[in-house]
C-alpha cells in the first residue's frame, strides 16, 4: 500500500465548493440545493473571472460551473484558461451545468473530462444522486487525485492499479477505471490507455469518454486510419457531429489534405465555431493560400466578440498574427498595410489583456511586427524584455517562433536554435491535438524559412535514437518522423522511422505507412550497410504479419 505523505483528507462536511453561475436565482437555488445535500462551504461567483480570483485564495474541493456565462466566455472556455495557468488542480471535481444540450455543447465539455454534467432543469433527486456518488468515488481516489496535484502522474497511476488490483466496490470501479485512462494520456502512455478504452467498449458501446479517449489516443500514437474508422461511426451521433467534423479535419490536416479539412469544418457554422476549431480551418486557408477567406472569418470572430472582453483577446491576437504572415510573405514589397493591421489588432487585445502569457504573445509579435519594419533597435528592446519574463513551461509554442523569427532577424543565431530546441520538447508535451497540428506546421514553416531544416532533422533524429537505445520506442516514433519530414529523401531518416515502426508493430504513422517508406527506399541507391539493415527490418515485417 502507498503511503501518501503530506497530505490529511479533508472530512466531508468541509468540503469546499464553488458555484459559477450568472444567473442570480439559478446559483442561489443551486446553494440551496447543495446545503441540503451536506453541509458544505460554499462560494458563489458570477463569471469565471470571480472564480480565477477566489481560486487564488481557495484551493477548492468541486466546482459547479455553468456552460453558458452571459456576454463573456463559456464555462469550457473558463476551465480551460484556468488549467493551463495551473489554477486548476487536477483534484478538483467538475460538474458542468447547463440547459443547452446541442452537439457542439456537449462536444466541448466532454473534452475536459468532468465528473458529470447537470442538464437543467434538473430534479433535487438527480443532483444528490449525482454528488453523493461523486463523494463516495473521491473518497477512495483522493490520494490520486493528490499526486496528480503534486505532478507525481506515476504515483497516481501504481495507486489506482494497486486499487483496482484488490478490488474496489462495483459502484465506483469505472471512477477509477476513468481516471486511469485520462493519467495514461497525461503520460502518454497510448497504447495501454488504447487497450484501457477498447476494453470499456467492448463492454459497453455507448460509453461517450471511452470514445474519445480512444480516438485521442490513437491519433497521437499516429494510428490516423483507425482514429477515422472510429471517427467516420461517431458523425451520426447527435451529441458527438460536431466534434467528430473537428477531429476527422485534424486528421485530414495531418495528411496535408487541406481541402477536405476545410470541407469537413464547413458542417461546423462559422458562428458555432470554438477558438481552436476557428484556428482549424485558418490553417486549412493558409495553407492553400486563401488569405482573403482567412482574414475574412478572424475579422467575423472579432467582429462578434467586440463585447465580450476574454474571448475578443484571442481573435485580435490570431487576426495580428495572420497579418504578419502576409507581412511576411510581403516582405520584398511594400508590406506597410499588413504590418499597421497587425499592430490595430495587437492594439485592440492588449486593452483586454489579465495574463502574462498573453501579455507576452502580444510582445513577440509587436517585436516581429518593428522586424518587418527594419527597425531593429525597438524589435530587439521589446523582445529583451518579454525574454527577462519567458517561462517555458507555460509557454505557446506559435509565440516562441514568433520570438525565434525575430532572434534570427536580429542575427542572435544561437538563441533563435535554442527557442526551437524548446519548441520540440513543448510540442511532444501538448495535450490539445489542435494545439499539437498547429504547432508543428508553424515550427516547420520556420525551420524553412530560416534555412534550418538539415541541422534540425540531423538534431532531432539523434533525440529520436536516444530514446530507441533507452527503448522508448513511441517517443523514438516521434522524433523519427519529425527528422523524415524535415528534411526528406536522407535514407536513415526514413530507416529509422521504418525500424522503429517494426518495434511498434504499427504499420501506419499519421500519413506515413510501411508500404510508402519501403517504396521510397527500393527507389533510391542504398549502400550496402543500409541495404542489410533495409533486408532485416523487412523480414521483422513479414513475421509481424
Amino acid at each position: 500500500m502507498i503511503k501518501l505523505e503530506g497530505y490529511k483528507l479533508p472530512q466531508k462536511a468541509n468540503l469546499r465548493i464553488a458555484i459559477v453561475e450568472d444567473n442570480n436565482t439559478a446559483r442561489l437555488n443551486l446553494r440551496s440545493h447543495l446545503m441540503s445535500i451536506d453541509g458544505f462551504e460554499i462560494s458563489s461567483y458570477s463569471n469565471g473571472k470571480e472564480l480565477r480570483n477566489g481560486l487564488r485564495t481557495v484551493n477548492f474541493d468541486m466546482v459547479f460551473i455553468d456552460f453558458h456565462l452571459g456576454q463573456a466566455k463559456n464555462g469550457v472556455e473558463w476551465i480551460q484558461q484556468l488549467i493551463e495557468a495551473k489554477a486548476f488542480k487536477p483534484s478538483m471535481g467538475l460538474f458542468f451545468v447547463t440547459s443547452d444540450s446541442q452537439p457542439q455543447t456537449i462536444g466541448q465539455i466532454l473534452d475536459l473530462h468532468p465528473d458529470f454534467i447537470l442538464i437543467k432543469p434538473y430534479t433535487m433527486k438527480s443532483l444528490a444522486t449525482n454528488v453523493r456518488h461523486y463523494l463516495s468515488a473521491r473518497r477512495s481516489l483522493l490520494p490520486a487525485l493528490k499526486y496528480m496535484d503534486a505532478n507525481r502522474n506515476q504515483m497516481a497511476i501504481h495507486y489506482v492499479n494497486e486499487q483496482l488490483d484488490k478490488g474496489v466496490p462495483k459502484r465506483i470501479e469505472t471512477d477509477f477505471i476513468k481516471l486511469k485512462g485520462r493519467l495514461l494520456i497525461i503520460e502518454k502512455r497510448y497504447d495501454e490507455a488504447i487497450s484501457l478504452y477498447s476494453s470499456v467498449l467492448d463492454k459497453a458501446n455507448g460509453v461517450l469518454w471511452a470514445h474519445w479517449g480512444l480516438i485521442k489516443s490513437e491519433f497521437f500514437t499516429g494510428k490516423w486510419q483507425e482514429c477515422q474508422k472510429m471517427l467516420d461511426r461517431l458523425i451520426d451521433e447527435s451529441l458527438t457531429k460536431e466534434k467528430a467534423y473537428e477531429w476527422l479535419a485534424s486528421v485530414e490536416i495531418g495528411r496535408k489534405n487541406f481541402i477536405h479539412a476545410e470541407q469537413l469544418l464547413d458542417n461546423i457554422r462559422d458562428t458555432d465555431l470554438t477558438i481552436q476549431a476557428t484556428r482549424l480551418k485558418v490553417l486549412c486557408y493558409k495553407m492553400q493560400g486563401k488569405t482573403a477567406d482567412a482574414l475574412a472569418l478572424l475579422e467575423k470572430k472579432v467582429q462578434s466578440n467586440l463585447s465580450i472582453k476574454e474571448r475578443l483577446v484571442d481573435y485580435a491576437m490570431e487576426l495580428a498574427r495572420y497579418h504578419l504572415h502576409v507581412a511576411e510573405l510581403e516582405a520584398d514589397g511594400d508590406n506597410s498595410q499588413s504590418v499597421s493591421a497587425a499592430r490595430v489588432m495587437l492594439g485592440k487585445a492588449g486593452r483586454g489583456i489579465s495574463d502574462r502569457q498573453s501579455e507576452q504573445q502580444k510582445d513577440n509579435m509587436l517585436a516581429l511586427s518593428f522586424l518587418l519594419d527594419d527597425d531593429k533597435p525597438r524589435a530587439e528592446r521589446i523582445i529583451s524584455e518579454s525574454s527577462h519574463s519567458l517561462q517555458l513551461r507555460n509557454a505557446n509554442v506559435s509565440s516562441m517562433v514568433d520570438a525565434v523569427k525575430v532572434w534570427f532577424g536580429l542575427g542572435h543565431l544561437d538563441k533563435a536554435k535554442e527557442l526551437l530546441e524548446a519548441c520540440d520538447n513543448l510540442m511532444l508535451e501538448q495535450e490539445s491535438h489542435i494545439d499539437s497540428l498547429i504547432a508543428n506546421e508553424v515550427v516547420a514553416k520556420a525551420e524553412k524559412s530560416l534555412g534550418l531544416e538539415k541541422e534540425r532533422a540531423i538534431s532531432v533524429n539523434e533525440k529520436g535514437m536516444q530514446e530507441y537505445r533507452a527503448q522508448n520506442f513511441s517517443a523514438a516514433l516521434a522524433h523519427f518522423y519529425k527528422a523524415y519530414c524535415t528534411f526528406p529523401g536522407v535514407p536513415a531518416f526514413a530507416l529509422n522511422l521504418l525500424q522503429c515502426l517494426g518495434d511498434c508493430q504499427q504499420s501506419e504513422y499519421k500519413d506515413v505507412t510501411v508500404e510508402k517508406l519501403l517504396h521510397e527506399l527500393d527507389a533510391i541507391s542504398l549502400s550496402d550497410k543500409n541495404l542489410i539493415r533495409m533486408d532485416s527490418i523487412k523480414q521483422k515485417f513479414k513475421m509481424i504479419a
